[in-house]
């Protein structure tokens, strides 16, 4: 319930901002446009999260604090292994020829250099920080209580694969698959370290590094 509650934040937030920016003068499909409705975006997404801790009185649900060298060295590692399976599970999708479902936040049509340059900021400080609030901490937290450490980290990991439903078919299938593993690395990060800032700081980056590349190659 927690992860469907985020979804439909996630949803109302957009819809907000879709109402309200042309009345701040921010037109549809301008960079700033898309930047702060992410941002809105992923606000909503984490506002349920943030409402059942407050609520339930229930702040041991969240593990985190200001890594130390070595879990900054672990979140940094794991970006850079988050990237070298995408590459792996990229190469094994296309020698049985299918093709993940690209997420829409990285095509490049209809957008500026700019957008991919803003959004390497936004990933590490918005987009990684509440996907993992809300799938590691919230979702992965209970599961974790309830069945133990790899129920959790399975079942988070299966709920973050199904959010990245996108397409349909084949592809849209591999792109579950894809988001499925990169969510089991993820969970391990922070059931290891028991640092929900860890896997936030290897998601966030691992989002910088793609962002990065489509700006360079735009």
């Amino acid at each position: 319930m927690l992860l469907v509650a985020g979804l439909v934040g996630g949803a109302v937030g957009a819809s907000l901002w879709a109402s309200s920016a042309p009345s701040l003068g921010l037109a549809e499909g301008t960079t700033a446009y898309e930047i702060a409705g992410t941002v809105v975006q992923f606000a909503g997404m984490v506002a349920p999260v943030a409402l059942f801790v407050a609520s339930s009185g229930d702040r041991d649900l969240l593990s985190y604090a200001v890594p130390d060298r070595r879990q900054a060295a672990i979140a940094v590692a794991g970006a850079v292994v988050l990237y070298a399976l995408q590459i792996v599970l990229l190469t094994a999708f296309s020698l049985v020829d299918v093709t993940p479902s690209q997420n829409p936040a990285v095509d490049p049509t209809g957008r500026e250099a700019s957008y991919f340059l803003a959004m390497i900021a936004i990933s590490v400080l918005v987009v990684g920080p509440a996907e993992e609030l809300l799938v590691r901490g919230g979702v992965q937290g209970l599961l974790t209580r309830a069945w133990g450490p790899w129920p959790g980290i399975v079942g988070a990991s299966a709920m973050f694969g199904l959010m990245h439903y996108i397409g349909s078919g084949s592809g849209a299938l591999a792109y579950v698959l894809f988001a499925f593993l990169l969510g089991i690395l993820l969970g391990s990060l922070y059931e290891y370290t028991g640092n929900l800032v860890v896997p936030m700081v290897a998601h966030g980056g691992y989002n910088a590094v793609i962002y990065a590349i489509q700006y360079v190659t735009f």
